[in-house]
């Protein structure tokens, strides 16, 4: 978000932003490094402001409502938007069900490894739930 050039102003100047986007050049490198072109310029024509309150606000998460849910984090390990140490941190602090890991994938496995994607989804979608 530091280095994004472009904040909106959803409820006027005087109020604080309420999104973001980056500059297509910043956005090829940190979400589609390992993008295929053609998935990539798809994608640049679909990008949409990232809203701050998600980002900003605390978020206070149960365990009798949050905890219920059967959870599995999909590690992209060459995603530069957040990079593995940011992730594993994100897995230590949050412990999920199971963790996959993609090697080769940007932040958008599903342009940059989509069938290895695809694959781990399946094999989630297989795992019995308690």
């Amino acid at each position: 978000m530091k280095e994004s050039k472009f904040l909106i102003y959803g409820n006027g100047k005087e109020k604080p932003p309420t999104g973001f986007m980056f500059e297509k050049e910043q956005m090829h490198g940190l979400y589609f490094n390992q993008s295929p072109a053609k998935d990539i310029a798809l994608a640049m024509v679909s990008m949409r402001p990232i809203p701050l309150g998600p980002v900003m606000e605390k978020l206070s998460l149960t365990p009798e409502k949050y905890g219920t849910s059967h959870r599995f984090y999909v590690q992209t390990l060459d995603d530069h938007a957040l990079s593995p140490d940011v992730q594993e941190k994100l897995v230590r602090e949050n412990p999920p069900g199971g963790v996959f890991k993609i090697k080769g994938s940007d932040h958008c496995p599903f342009f940059s490894k989509p069938q290895l994607l695809h694959k781990i989804l399946v094999e989630i979608a297989q795992i019995p739930q308690e």
